[in-house]
């Protein structure tokens, strides 16, 4: 790192390697920039992406100021929490807690699929309110959000 011509600071890109098998190594400076380097675990602090975001299934334009304020409240819970305690608000139908973990174990009953997001990815559906989800899938500690769901239509119960 450093300065390089005309007052210009310049950032390396991170060092890859190969590793065993051919599979691609990052420096573990990179790991870290990247929230990677415990990504697998469950004490993992989630962030959230809309990479895959599809809004053509639901918009955040279709969600009244009530539940636009409680999905806001709901990126801070998930912020709050691990990976570990997420999945620990799953359960059975009636004891689900908190966020609501839910697996999807019928992947046709899912909205098509925004180009990108590999078929053998877990999808889950996270309690935004009583009645509001969103669906998505975790990579690493990233919770990818792929569909917003005000009505529970897409998976419910």
């Amino acid at each position: 790192m450093g300065n390089r011509g005309k007052g210009k600071f310049h950032i390396p890109p991170p060092k890859v390697t190969a590793g065993e098998g051919g599979m691609i190594r990052l420096s573990p400076v990179a790991c870290e920039v990247c929230n990677l380097a415990n990504a697998g675990q469950s004490s993992s602090p989630p962030s959230v992406s809309l990479k895959y975001y599809n809004p053509r299934f639901e918009c955040f334009s279709k969600w009244p100021p009530d539940k636009l304020a409680a999905f806001s409240s709901f990126i801070g819970k998930l912020a709050g929490h691990t990976w570990g305690a997420i999945y620990n608000t799953g359960g059975k139908l009636g004891n689900k807690t908190g966020l609501g973990y839910t697996p999807h174990k019928h992947r046709n009953k899912l909205p098509p699929l925004p180009n990108g997001p590999s078929e053998d990815l877990t999808f889950f559906e996270l309690r935004v309110t009583q009645e509001a989800r969103v669906h998505g899938f975790r990579m690493g500690a990233v919770f990818f959000l792929v569909w917003l769901d005000k009505d529970h239509r897409i998976y419910p119960m």
